[in-house]
């Protein structure tokens, strides 16, 4: 079988290398090259490359933004996501910027494996522990029609006052209303509410 040929980009030297030496254990694998920062990530990479094993979390940059300048320049490269972060949001963000693979750094190196064997054939590979979650968080958002009415007069202008008053509710309840829509979108301010609320169709 031709050998898997694998970049490692990680800025902690001790699970880089044993990393490595796990992967190497297995014929199929190889370690081609190795990084440790952003831009050696970019100076590194070549066409030589099948799978690259990389943390976002580097020193000199973003490694979501380092996935998207890779693929521009090798559209060929199928990219696992190895890292300490689970956040489901971060799993969408990667995914959408065309990582194949996303892994958490406290999976058995079994997974790691599986994820290698199965991205390199092709698909897309999500650690099981965060596959339901995943899917729970891409499910369409069910909004009450007082939260679809919040969401409305935002969108027309309203400020909170204002809102608060239409809708006979104080303003503190009306914060709390909009701070439980805002977690059943997935996001973290109102514009970001009013964004995903207005490309799904939310509003009237």
């Amino acid at each position: 079988m031709e050998k898997i040929r694998i970049m490692l980009v990680e800025d902690h030297n001790v699970f880089r290398e044993g990393l490595k030496k796990l992967l190497e254990t297995e014929d199929k694998f190889q370690v081609v090259a190795q990084a440790d920062s952003f831009a050696q990530a970019l100076k590194h990479t070549d066409g030589n490359v099948d799978i690259v094993l990389l943390d976002i979390g580097l020193p000199d940059g973003d490694g979501l933004e380092l996935c998207s300048q890779l693929l521009s320049a090798f559209p060929q490269l199928k990219i696992i996501i190895l890292t300490t972060y689970d956040d489901i949001t971060l799993v969408r963000k990667a995914l959408e910027r065309g990582v194949k693979g996303f892994v958490p750094k406290y999976a058995f190196f079994e997974e790691i494996k599986s994820a290698i064997l199965t991205v390199y054939k092709g698909s897309i590979y999500i650690y099981p522990g965060l596959q339901a979650q995943l899917l729970l968080a891409n499910r369409e958002p069910c909004l009450s029609d007082t939260e679809t009415n919040i969401l409305q007069l935002i969108a027309q202008g309203e400020n909170q006052k204002e809102i608060a008053a239409k809708l006979y509710m104080s303003l503190s309840t009306l914060r709390r209303r909009i701070r439980g829509l805002c977690t059943k979108l997935g996001v973290s301010t109102i514009e970001e509410a009013l964004a995903v609320a207005a490309k799904r169709g939310l509003l009237r």
